[in-house]
């Protein structure tokens, strides 16, 4: 692999001021200018050198043809910076003695490079070094030019991978590299050795973050469409990587490798999300042949799988373009991430509005409701990272079976439509409530965990005060939630009434008062007295 490239192949005036040749000059004005870069030397010494200069030169001069014109060693300084000269490398000695006042203003005036050269110096070792820099400079971008276009053949032809790519850019830049694949949803970084001992303390994600942070972003397009971003991280902000036309094959490069990865991940993507697309609303005719099939995807449907969909748009004022892009593809790898760290296979479709995950497992039930119910949190927390952002989900429970799997999708649905009516977050389908017992394939099962979240803490307490509480209870919607009536009906105080009204609202933390709370309790106060009665 060849050596990092060059700064520029035009070395600046500075990195020019520090070779060898220039030991013993005087850079007296222009101290702002000096990242100029140089294309070549100019050794006009005669009275029409304004007709001679080119952009980017160096004038290197005695003056001796205008030493005796005040006027044009006065328009001298000026002349050049119009011309747009790199700089004066002036040897004042035999001709002039002195750098004349004048000269000297025009360049403080202008910020112009002016170098008072000493008398030792020979203009033709001036011109050997800086000829020898522009041709050293010049070797150095063709062997970058090599290696790119090897790169590119590379890619093209052996197929090279983004990891490998990502180890040529950071080799020819000499620099830290990460790159963003938005199409795949994939990145890789390769990272310096100065750098891997700085970050090796990070995770991921933070590493991730901070290369992003101090790096000069490129965009990966191709004929008006993007394929995601380069970062190439460097402690020198003044770098210009490779210059003429290098940077653009490496930009061409990297999307032809994300396309390829694209059409190879298609061909068995597009069948396996056709199947679960297949699963989740097709008619199921013989649920042996179709596991088969699943395992054949990867998919061991014996297994309790968790379906969570999603939507991911951008707030008001939030960042859009390239930019929300970036956002949402790292928003989606930090979820992945996030679900993976916690033990779940991922299973990933996505569409242009909308994205599901099966989340597999083999771990039982019973010891998933835990992890289900810190989802929420878990996706609160990552969002605090995105405030451009907003997400929409619902998650279904684990179930195991193909029908396990499309009843876990159903849940998901409803889970969804009620988070998109709350306006953001994550929805479990168990916080629904009684939309639970319309939409569940086990009415038993739900029915008896809505009366146990429900009226559990009733149940819980000891058989006197809770069955007064549920006469109470009953009484009250017998009553239609008249007090008086239910006093007299009781043979008790108003007050031990309002009093008994309290402690409900206390133990249940649903309220009689409120319509939702109140059809709440009277419907698992019904189902409670339908479930015993069938069960004696």
């Amino acid at each position: 692999m060849a050596p990092a490239v060059p700064l520029s192949v035009q070395p600046s005036l500075s990195e020019l001021l520090g070779l060898h040749v220039f030991q013993g000059s005087r850079l007296l004005a222009g101290h702002g200018c000096l990242e100029r870069g140089v294309s070549g030397v100019n050794l006009s010494d005669t009275p029409e050198y304004y007709k001679w200069l080119s952009p980017g030169e160096l004038m290197v001069t005695t003056c001796y043809s205008i030493r005796n014109d005040p006027a044009a060693l006065a328009d001298f300084v000026p002349t050049l910076a119009s011309k747009g000269m790199s700089g004066l490398l002036l040897k004042p000695g035999t001709y002039l003695g002195e750098v004349p006042p004048v000269m000297l203003a025009s360049a403080l005036q202008l910020d112009f490079p002016l170098v008072e050269l000493p008398e030792s110096v020979r203009f033709s070792d001036i011109t050997k070094a800086i000829s020898d820099e522009l041709i050293r400079r010049q070797t150095a971008l063709l062997r970058s030019t090599l290696t790119v276009n090897e790169m590119l053949t590379r890619t093209i032809v052996e197929g090279a991978n983004l990891d490998e790519i990502a180890h040529m850019v950071s080799d020819l830049t000499g620099s830290s590299v990460l790159i963003l694949d938005s199409i795949n949803n994939r990145r890789t970084y390769c990272l310096t050795e100065a750098d891997g001992a700085r970050f090796a303390e990070l995770t991921e994600e933070k590493l991730c973050r901070d290369l992003i942070a101090g790096a000069r972003m490129h965009v990966l397009e191709v004929g008006g469409h993007s394929f995601g971003f380069l970062y190439i991280y460097n402690s020198d902000p003044g770098y210009e990587e490779l210059d003429y036309g290098i940077m653009a094959q490496v930009l061409q490069t990297i999307p032809l490798e994300i396309a390829r990865e694209r059409t190879v991940r298609e061909r068995g993507d597009q069948h396996f999300n056709e199947f679960l697309l297949h699963l989740l609303s097709d008619p199921i005719s013989d649920e042996h042949l179709e596991m088969a099939r699943a395992a054949a995807y990867g998919l061991d449907l014996t297994q309790n799988h968790i379906v969570l969909r999603a939507r991911i748009t951008e707030r008001p004022g939030g960042e859009s373009g390239y930019a929300g892009v970036f956002q949402r593809t790292l928003l989606v790898n930090d979820i992945r991430t996030t679900l993976s760290n916690l033990g779940f296979i991922l299973y990933f479709l996505n569409s242009s509005d909308e994205f599901l995950m099966v989340m597999s497992t083999s771990l039982e039930s019973r010891n998933l409701s835990p992890i289900v119910d810190r989802l929420p949190e878990l996706i609160d927390h990552l969002m605090e990272g995105y405030a451009g952002l907003l997400i929409t989900a619902g998650c279904g429970r684990p179930h195991s079976g193909l029908t396990g799997l499309i009843q876990s999708d159903k849940e998901a649905r409803m889970a969804l439509r009620a988070a998109l009516s709350r306006g953001e977050g994550l929805t479990c389908f168990d916080n629904l409530g009684l939309l639970r017992l319309i939409y569940t394939n086990e009415p038993d099962r739900e029915i008896d965990a809505f009366i146990q979240e429900t009226l559990g803490k009733l149940l819980d307490r000891d058989q006197a005060k809770g069955a007064e509480l549920f006469h109470t209870l009953e009484t009250y919607f017998q009553c239609y939630g008249n007090l008086k009536r239910m006093s007299e009906e009781m043979y008790a105080h108003y007050n031990t009434i309002v009093y008994r009204l309290k402690s409900i609202r206390e133990i249940t933390g649903l309220d009689v008062h409120q319509p939702t709370q109140r059809f709440q309790l009277e419907l698992a106060l019904r189902l409670y007295r339908l479930t015993r009665w069938d069960k004696h």
